[in-house]
């Protein structure tokens, strides 16, 4: 079997077996497509090894000029791969595993004050349209309870506990985690639910919250732009992401007390380090706040 052929059984175990988004596994094959650029797309498994796996990190680097973060994305490609090899008992070493990641550069993440995302913002409208109800909805999940972008698409309504007043969310890696919801989402549900049933969408159990045509999921880039019409429609400047959203979401609650652990919890992060970002940010402002406030700074 050649190296394509492995390529594309190993994606198939993504979808298939880990249950990762489309999107991801899409992300998984073009770094593993490049790969086979480098090597030929008539190779055999025999080209799979810890040199060109180094000559790609190289090509990628010297030739290509791509930044730390894109080569650390080919590269964990490139990891993951071989990891499923050696489980899959088809090879006995995974030649990418001893390759080091490159040193990302450290970079504060971009946030909302917590003024910015203050109730009072967010006027309730006399008729609402159904994407800005969409929209408000979308607000409550991503700065109120920290859902990733990706989640919030693949919601359905029967992991939405508004009686408990919580959200059964399935992340990355087919992970499960269950995060507590806000009082602004469970009052907007209703309205929500009602409006989309108008709209023709009638509300099922496993139907998805964030429904379009033919009963399937709006896409990304919809759920995205209502973020960004959101935040910009109250005076945000900087970058309207529903990832700053996010951001804030983590922020704000080690802002205000919460334990690191708890945060990167209801985050979904597998790793603490992962989260700690959300420290440096505090850590900085506190910084930038004292060499301004403090007379021997």
């Amino acid at each position: 079997m050649d190296l394509k052929n492995h390529i594309s059984n190993f994606l198939t175990y993504l979808e298939t077996q880990r249950r990762f988004s489309p999107r991801t596994i899409d992300t998984y094959k073009k770094s593993l497509d490049k790969f086979l650029v480098l090597v030929g797309q008539e190779s055999t498994l025999e080209n799979f090894t810890e040199m060109q796996v180094k000559s790609f990190v190289w090509d990628l680097k010297i030739k290509q000029g791509l930044a730390p973060t894109s080569i650390c994305e080919h590269l964990a490609a490139l990891k993951s791969f071989g990891k499923y090899l050696v489980r899959s008992c088809i090879l006995q070493t995974n030649p990418a595993g001893n390759i080091p990641m490159p040193k990302k550069p450290k970079r504060l993440v971009s946030f909302l004050g917590q003024k910015d995302l203050a109730e009072e913002k967010f006027p309730e409208l006399d008729n609402p349209t159904l994407p800005q109800v969409r929209a408000r909805i979308l607000l409550e999940l991503i700065y109120g309870s920290g859902l990733r972008i990706s989640e919030c698409q693949s919601l359905t309504w029967d992991r939405l506990r508004t009686k408990e007043r919580l959200v059964r969310i399935i992340g990355k890696g087919n992970k499960e985690r269950i995060v507590p919801i806000t009082d602004a989402l469970v009052g907007r549900i209703d309205l929500f639910q009602a409006m989309l049933t108008e709209a023709g969408h009638p509300i099922t159990a496993t139907g998805y919250v964030f429904v379009g045509k033919e009963g399937k999921p709006y896409s990304i880039r919809t759920l995205r732009n209502d973020i960004q019409e959101l935040l910009r429609a109250i005076g945000w400047e900087g970058k309207a992401s529903p990832h700053v959203l996010r951001h804030s979401f983590a922020t704000h609650l080690l802002e205000n007390g919460a334990e690191i652990m708890s945060v990167k919890e209801m985050l979904g992060h597998s790793s603490i380090s992962t989260t700690q970002i959300y420290t440096h940010v505090n850590a900085e402002r506190l910084k930038q706040a004292f060499k301004k406030t403090h007379p021997r700074a």
